[in-house]
């Protein structure tokens, strides 16, 4: 059968019903005693009947707390009620009886154990010997005794509250199936970013219930906007630059999960989830024109995911589901494919850096054997060039070979330092010849001028920093360029004994915000690059950002 509407164990559930039963039956009993109107039939049948059931609630109770129960005791159990329940309404007026709550009790037991299939079963046992017993009381039972009325109500209710209780049973089970999909998330398979993006999709439109999904994401550290999309059994991925999409939605849905249920998203209300909360909103997201163009299906839903490495944001179109039930659902779903996108990176990152390892360890193979083995065989020729007797052509010809081995010892040493990490410079310059070669790289990557002006060290810098900076200036430039489009950018490291000062300013549009924002109004009103501020953050430093309409200036305070 299906799973249960409770999530609870076996035995919890047993235990559950056990005291439910117990309770019930002992305040049925009480009801009766209290009002011996009722029964007016077979009085002291029911009496000793109810009694027994009393006992009998009881005993089951204690062996169920203690642990005893096997696989076929529910269902036993389950009879044993509905068999008792049916006789005791038998003697007291039938489809007027007083007990009639017990099938209810009935119904909500078969959906606790079994589901919404047991309930389903059990509404079906039930309605069908309340039916059978209203047909056959009503041919005894005078007509105050047997009220019509009160036995078509009371059919309803068994119908409705079984029908009540299949839908809840549906609903969990969907749910259930929804949290097992995210369990089972597809880890990416190597850095092949078609495979994994393919994978992702596909579950990710799967858990959602959509047709059409699409992904947009960036790399902090590389000035490419991703794009991907996935329709059936169908995706690609392609490769944009960096403000193709720009903006992708409305600033104020910048940070916001976002759905619309109306056909292409076409609705004046969208259920907006940000930081405020969940609520709605009237304005239209202005989706890119590229984007809305392929958005053709039911409905419309999107929200945000950013983690260390990559941000960016997912689309779903052509939905099955309401706007209230899928708006947490997406967020899940948003950050499982951050993380998914981040471990792809992290993982091609880590081939880089594997790759880079054997070629430093093919570097110091060639440099101590071969390398040193040519040198060897130089010095032998040589050695044999110089033997008396030997002619002037055979000596010519032994130089020539000694003369070439050189060249060849010399293209190798190049190959080697090729292969090689750079040489550690002095602490003094160090992060300087860092800086410079992140200027360099930005300069070859964005075809855009930079400058990075370090003034010399007058304390030690820690290492930790010296690994931090670089990221963090590269970061602060690659926004800049972005996002603020500037002719230049400057960047100036200054340090002191008490602190190290990074400023990277640059004449272009500025952020979307004017005006001077420090560390804490940063932080509170969640504006500025988010990825930059937790790198501060982590370092114990503080960052201020000025912007205005001829440019923008970051500023980063690190405590030394």
């Amino acid at each position: 059968m299906s799973s249960p509407i409770y999530p609870l164990s076996r035995s919890q559930t047993e235990r559950v019903i056990s005291a439910a039963r117990v309770t019930l039956a002992a305040s049925g009993l009480f009801a009766v005693w209290l009002d011996p109107a009722e029964p007016v039939r077979f009085a002291t049948v029911t009496y000793g009947l109810h009694a027994v059931y009393l006992c009998y609630s009881l005993a089951l109770l204690a062996m169920i707390w203690r642990g005893l129960t096997g696989a076929r005791l529910p269902m036993v159990t389950h009879v044993v009620d509905i068999v008792l329940f049916s006789i005791f309404q038998y003697l007291t007026l039938g489809p007027s009886s007083p007990f009639f709550v017990y099938f209810i009790f009935s119904l909500f037991c078969g959906a606790m154990r079994w589901g919404w299939r047991g309930t389903l079963r059990t509404a079906a046992v039930v309605v069908f010997a309340y039916l059978a017993m209203g047909a056959s009381m009503s041919r005894t039972l005078g007509p105050l005794e047997f009220e019509v009325n009160r036995f078509v109500i009371r059919t309803v209710y068994l119908a409705v509250t079984a029908a009540l209780l299949v839908y809840l049973g549906r609903y969990e089970e969907r749910l259930r199936g929804e949290i097992q999909r995210l369990a089972r998330w597809p880890s990416p398979a190597g850095a092949d970013i078609d495979q994994t993006v393919r994978e992702v999709l596909a579950h990710a439109s799967q858990i959602v219930d959509a047709g059409l999904a699409a992904l947009v994401w960036e790399r902090t550290d590389e000035p490419t906007v991703y794009v991907a999309t996935w329709s059936g059994h169908s995706a690609s991925v392609s490769k944009h630059s960096p403000d193709h999409f720009t903006p992708l939605v409305a600033p104020h849905l910048d940070h916001a999960a976002f759905v619309a249920a109306d056909e292409n998203g076409a609705s004046t209300t969208w259920l907006v989830s940000d930081s405020a909360g969940v609520h709605s909103d009237v304005r239209d997201p202005e989706l890119h024109p590229e984007f809305r163009r392929s958005f053709t299906g039911r409905g419309l839903a999107s929200a945000p995911f950013r983690t260390d490495r990559v941000s960016g944001r997912i689309f779903f179109t052509d939905l099955g589901s309401s706007a209230v039930e899928i708006m947490p659902l997406i967020e899940v779903v948003a950050r499982e494919i951050g993380a998914s996108l981040d471990q792809l990176h992290v993982t091609r990152q880590l081939q880089e850096i594997a790759a880079s390892e054997e070629r430093i360890r093919v570097a110091r193979d060639l440099h101590d054997g071969v390398l040193q083995s040519l040198t060897g065989i130089r010095l032998e020729i040589r050695s044999v060039a110089g033997l008396d007797g030997m002619g002037s052509g055979m000596r010519n010809r032994l130089f020539a070979m000694e003369r070439a081995l050189a060249i060849e010892q010399r293209e190798l040493r190049l190959f080697i330092e090729e292969l090689e990490p750079h040489a550690a410079t002095p602490d003094d310059t160090r992060l300087a010849a860092r800086l410079n070669a992140l200027r360099e790289r930005i300069a070859l990557e964005w075809k855009a001028p930079v400058s990075i002006r370090v003034t010399k060290a007058s304390t030690t810098i820690p290492e930790r920093f010296e690994q931090a900076v670089p990221l963090m200036v590269h970061e602060a430039i690659v926004n800049a360029l972005k996002h603020g489009q500037p002719s230049r950018v400057s960047v100036t490291v200054d340090s002191n004994p008490l602190e190290l000062r990074i400023i990277v300013a640059d004449d272009g549009h500025g952020f979307p915000f004017r005006g001077r924002y420090g560390h804490a109004a940063l932080v509170e009103g969640m504006a500025g690059p988010r990825s930059l501020l937790s790198r501060v953050e982590e370092l114990g430093g503080q960052l201020s950002i000025e912007s205005t309409d001829a440019g923008a200036r970051v500023e980063i305070v690190l405590n030394l």
